[in-house]
């Protein structure tokens, strides 16, 4: 199973929107998104968040907190299994490899009307708002199962 993180990216004021390039296959069609990728071999979760972060934005990551929340999935043929942080960044300059063909600083409640989230987007806003005060949302580990049969 692939290894993956999800990581919102807030710079204690707002959350930032990056905006899918839809030019490029791999990554999905136009839609506004967060950081995400994969854990690379002998990598930790936490190094794999502050890679991604520095490679899709150029920010640096302060700290980092874990959701404990993700979800499980089936995508390009294989299962893949994500957990979600939220990344608190060093503001500063976005600069976008090429998954990204804009970006977006936004406040939460317009970050939350903005991304493309296909759960609710209700207790997103609850996970995110408790997060900001270095607080769970979830009382156990929740994992979200969207797996399908892979041939």
């Amino acid at each position: 199973m692939n290894k993956k993180i999800l990581a919102f990216v807030c710079d204690g004021e707002k959350f930032l929107l990056l905006r899918n390039n839809s030019k490029d296959p791999t990554h999905g069609v136009d839609y506004w998104f967060t950081v995400t990728g994969s854990v690379e071999t002998d990598e930790s979760l936490e190094e794999a968040i502050k890679r991604e972060v520095k490679e899709e934005t150029n920010l640096e990551i302060l700290w980092i907190f874990d959701l404990k929340w993700g979800s499980v999935y089936s995508w390009g043929g294989e299962y893949h299994s994500e957990n979600n942080f939220l990344a608190f960044v060093k503001k500063g300059k976005v600069i976008l490899n090429e998954e990204h063909v804009d970006s977006e600083w936004l406040k939460l409640n317009d970050f939350i009307k903005k991304i493309n989230w296909n759960l609710d987007k209700i207790e997103l806003k609850k996970v995110l708002e408790k997060a900001l005060k270095k607080e769970l949302f979830f009382k156990k580990e929740k994992v979200d199962e969207f797996r399908e049969k892979v041939a």
